[in-house]
């Protein structure tokens, strides 16, 4: 079935507040309108910042864990499918599915559509492809989110693709060689070629959220979507390649690592909420709003750490005790952009090296002066948060600079100091 499948829905998602979650409903039913609020700075410092937080209203963040908890109980493993482009065999034993496929003539990837896409806990899906450079194209073609519960696996690279909406739940585990997965509609034609083109511009708020763990072995992984939230207790891995999260309306994959990403249509509303740890050579987080509160890690022992980017059209925040760290032989780069940016409550970011600091740039490079970096309008540096740009051997201390074009109100604590055994101060 392609995509001129019927996309009426017969259900909707609504917030739960007695759940904490988005629950499946009939059509007519109400929602009661309940968001979620941004932190502020911590509040000894409120009065001072320019940057008093609104309270940011989350949508549907992909299928809630409670319903996505329920669906699983009733279905099985993936259902309903049919090869698009290559060739692709099931066969199901007990809690098992096994998906054999063939990459269409003269290209690396088969594609498949399906009824749904979901695992429920303690079951199984592995995809076995030619090789681990293949990539099987998954795409749900009904109105049914997907919710993984058990284990989805591959030698090769997975992409799934529901607009409904994606739920990686607590416990789940996804190890593949790549990951992608997108609640951005993907075209048949761009199935059929294998063109990483995601989403219309109609306005999309469908969601990826994931709870799990999610490892790509030799790629990378991209979560896309109008919104994508990790929760407290993810992990998503590249230790060989990038993780990244952008939300926008349409986004097109051109390549690997941060530089292949294209958001050409992004919304204000489009949110990416970052609460599990990210690790990979590379973490980019691209937003409209964006908040990370939990841990990123790019630090590669032996080497210069790794690089980092969050940024947002508008908000781009890093609060709680969220922690950055970008360490190595010689310190990394981290780069936190936007309209309004905020280095808050507790947060570290941290880019020491033994023999050299690396770079933190917020809300801009060094008076504003490099055109291929936006400088931010408001930047904030909270009290208690803290930058490193630390030699802590021998070499020479990093560069920090926290930028904006209008107010800047920077209490916190920076250093950039050159190592014990010698080096300069950084700037």
């Amino acid at each position: 079935m392609g995509s001129q499948s019927s996309l009426n829905h017969v259900y909707r998602t609504i917030w739960n507040p007695s759940l904490g979650a988005m629950v499946a409903v009939a059509e007519i039913a109400s929602g009661n309108g309940r968001s979620r609020s941004a932190k502020g700075a911590s509040a000894g410092a409120a009065h001072d910042t320019p940057l008093a937080v609104s309270n940011v209203g989350l949508l549907a963040l992909g299928v809630a864990m409670a319903w996505g908890a329920a669906v699983g109980s009733a279905q099985a493993n993936p259902t309903g499918g049919v090869a698009v482009h290559g060739q692709a065999s099931m066969a199901s034993s007990g809690n098992q599915l096994l998906v054999t496929t063939q990459n269409g003539a003269g290209t690396k990837h088969s594609a498949i559509n399906w009824q749904s896409f979901s695992i429920p806990g303690g079951n199984t899906t592995y995809f076995q492809q030619p090789n681990n450079t293949s990539t099987v194209i998954n795409r749900v073609v009904t109105n049914t989110p997907s919710a993984i519960f058990g284990t989805l696996s591959s030698n090769g690279n997975v992409v799934l693709v529901n607009q409904s909406g994606i739920a990686v739940g607590a416990g789940a585990v996804v190890d593949t060689a790549g990951f992608t997965a997108s609640s951005l509609r993907m075209s048949d034609a761009d199935a059929e070629a294998g063109r990483m083109r995601f989403g219309d511009g109609a306005g999309s708020v469908a969601g990826v959220s994931v709870q799990g763990s999610v490892l790509a072995r030799s790629g990378d992984v991209v979560l896309l979507g109008a919104n994508l939230e990790t929760g407290s207790q993810a992990l998503i891995q590249a230790p060989n390649g990038s993780t990244i999260l952008a939300a926008g309306q349409q986004i097109e994959v051109t390549g690997r690592g941060l530089e292949g990403i294209s958001l050409q249509v992004q919304a204000p509303t489009d949110q990416a909420v970052n609460l599990g740890t990210l690790k990979g050579d590379a973490v980019g987080i691209f937003a409209g709003t964006l908040r990370h509160s939990g841990v990123i890690d790019v630090s590669r022992m032996g080497v210069q750490g790794g690089k980092v980017v969050l940024k947002a059209t508008g908000d781009s925040f890093v609060e709680g005790a969220g922690k950055i760290l970008a360490t190595g032989l010689a310190g990394g780069q981290v780069d936190v952009l936007g309209s309004r940016v905020a280095v808050m409550d507790q947060a570290l970011i941290d880019v020491s090296g033994e023999h050299g600091g690396g770079v933190v740039r917020v809300g801009g490079d060094y008076q504003g002066k490099n055109a291929e970096v936006p400088n931010a309008n408001m930047s904030y540096f909270a009290a208690q948060a803290t930058v490193r740009a630390d030699a802590t051997q021998q070499g020479d201390g990093g560069k920090v600079i926290v930028w904006a074009d209008d107010t800047t109100r920077a209490y916190g604590n920076i250093s950039a100091r050159g190592g014990e055994r010698g080096g300069m101060a950084g700037l």
